[in-house]
């Protein structure tokens, strides 16, 4: 749906697009979501899976997505923590479409886990 072409259909490709498919029903534009979207901070560099922009061009929302038999351990939660270095997005999720972790950043600024599917903000 965002990248419009066609993609082997691997077990992450197959979370990624399941993913999509569930933000976009739960409110989040498709029009304002990239696929594998770089990140770079100092030497850190890679690609977040999924990235949700807000109406000013800023990453809200930035999504890990692993296969279904990888676990959700601290190595993802590290690696989506690392682009949220450069990022500074209001949401962060990680997910193998088995299991889901999310974290909003709270007025403090410091990241908390959240129990509830990320929201998108009205604009």
């Amino acid at each position: 749906m965002v990248r419009r072409k066609w993609v082997a259909l691997e077990p992450e490709e197959w979370v990624r697009q399941h993913i999509v498919a569930a933000l976009v029903q739960s409110g989040w534009p498709l029009g304002r979501m990239v696929l594998e979207h770089p990140v770079r901070f100092g030497q850190v560099s890679g690609r977040v899976d999924i990235a949700c922009f807000d109406r000013s061009g800023e990453v809200c929302l930035a999504v890990e997505v692993k296969a279904p038999h990888v676990p959700l351990d601290e190595k993802v939660a590290e690696q989506v923590a690392r682009y949220d270095l450069a990022l500074m997005s209001s949401k962060l999720m990680i997910t193998n479409g088995l299991k889901t972790a999310v974290w909003g950043r709270g007025a403090d600024g410091v990241l908390v886990q959240s129990k509830t599917w990320p929201v998108a903000q009205a604009d």
